[in-house]
């Protein structure tokens, strides 16, 4: 059997890509071809290479064979041994002579390492495969949240949409931009962005506007917004009032040239507490523009949204677990993102049937006053 053949067959014993086999006999892929076309150099080496590892593996026990043929198939992904051995915790120098058979020392300690490196690695790849919310659901408060977005789209000026946090206002804004990117504008306020300079180069980075000067950059920024556009705030609460002021001033000063554009401030009931209490009366100018309903809560989920945001317990029809997760979600303060975080923990540990959830919540320290009914109507379930 030449090179090429005995390497193509170690290609296909590690269920590694031929073109990167020379990684694993520890030659260059023109030395490798070289060998190929028999250069007597490169040939030598590679065929020493190749008979010591045969040599060695065949006076090994199979579980130090197989760490051993574990450790060669991460060699390409690595993008050399020395990068794999420094993976899995082995001197590279070590692991050389380990495959060759021609480690002095005592090897045991070195093999008990690489056989308990990949059978934990291998105890990982059989967990369940990470938890990937759903990315959109039409929940009865994301489909009153989107109807909202496109009636404000529409018709024009300012709009308020607040929420308790975790009831699915993030996913609904993106869902929105989604559907309508060419124009919807969305720009989302923090603790590090909220004053109206900010803002204004928030608008502009979303614009594709890059430029140091604020009065270029306002002007660029007036210049690109147009007619049919939609700008969207979210956490919209850590605004500043001269912030949610200067974002006003956008839909006024396009209706005063008879063009439309809607602006809608989303986020946290808080939100309000911008145009309350000591400059309330030079602050009647912004809040009544706003055209403002009432705040969307928890208590208002319903067991079918729930149903939507946990296909994994609804397609199993695990309704015990499903009556837990809405009972989270539509406790005040928790809310669906909280119910969310006890799935998504219980579920990527490989287990997420009831005791599993309620040890999660436990140990998160969620607490709600009625826990002890939740736990009765689920027992009238069993029963």
């Amino acid at each position: 059997m030449d090179l090429k053949e005995r390497a193509a067959a170690i290609a296909d014993e590690l269920n590694v890509d031929f073109d990167k086999i020379h990684m694993i006999i520890g030659i260059s892929k023109d030395q490798f071809e070289a060998a190929c076309n028999g250069d007597e150099a490169a040939l030598n080496k590679a065929t020493q290479f190749l008979e010591e590892r045969e040599t060695a593996f065949s006076a090994y026990e199979p579980e130090q064979v197989s760490a051993l043929k574990e450790f060669e198939k991460t060699i390409p992904t690595a993008g050399s041994q020395r990068n794999a051995a420094e993976k899995v915790g082995i001197g590279s120098a070590v692991i050389s002579q380990m495959r060759r058979g021609k480690y002095i020392g005592r090897s045991e300690k070195y093999f008990a390492a690489l056989i308990e490196y990949f059978k934990i690695k291998s105890e990982k790849s059989e967990l369940p495969s990470v938890y990937v919310p759903v990315d959109y659901a039409p929940t009865t408060i994301s489909q009153m949240i989107y109807e909202r977005l496109r009636n404000v789209h529409v018709i024009g000026g300012c709009a308020v949409i607040t929420g308790d946090s975790g009831i699915g206002k993030t996913k609904t804004i993106q869902k929105y931009a989604k559907d309508n990117r060419t124009k919807t504008i969305v720009i989302t306020a923090s603790v590090f962005h909220h004053t109206a300079n900010d803002v204004l180069y928030l608008l502009a980075s979303e614009l594709g506007i890059s430029d140091n000067n604020k009065r270029r950059v306002k002007n660029a920024v007036f210049s690109k917004l147009h007619d049919g556009m939609i700008i969207i705030v979210d956490e919209a609460q850590e605004l500043t009032y001269q912030a949610a002021n200067a974002l006003r001033s956008i839909p006024d000063h396009f209706e005063s040239k008879g063009e439309t554009i809607g602006l809608a401030f989303v986020g946290n009931p808080c939100f309000y507490n911008k145009f309350n209490g000591r400059y309330t009366s030079d602050r009647v100018q912004v809040s009544s523009r706003f055209v403002t309903e009432p705040t969307y809560t928890a208590e208002q989920i319903q067991f079918e949204d729930t149903k939507m945001l946990y296909p994994q317990l609804t397609e199993q029809n695990m309704l015990q677990e499903l009556m837990f997760l809405h009972c989270i979600a539509t406790t005040p303060n928790l809310g669906q993102r909280k119910a969310l975080f006890i799935f998504k923990n219980a579920y990527n540990y490989g287990r997420y049937d009831f005791d599993a959830l309620l040890k999660g919540a436990k140990d998160a320290k969620i607490h709600f006053d009625n826990l002890n009914e939740i736990l009765n109507k689920i027992k009238k379930m069993e029963a």
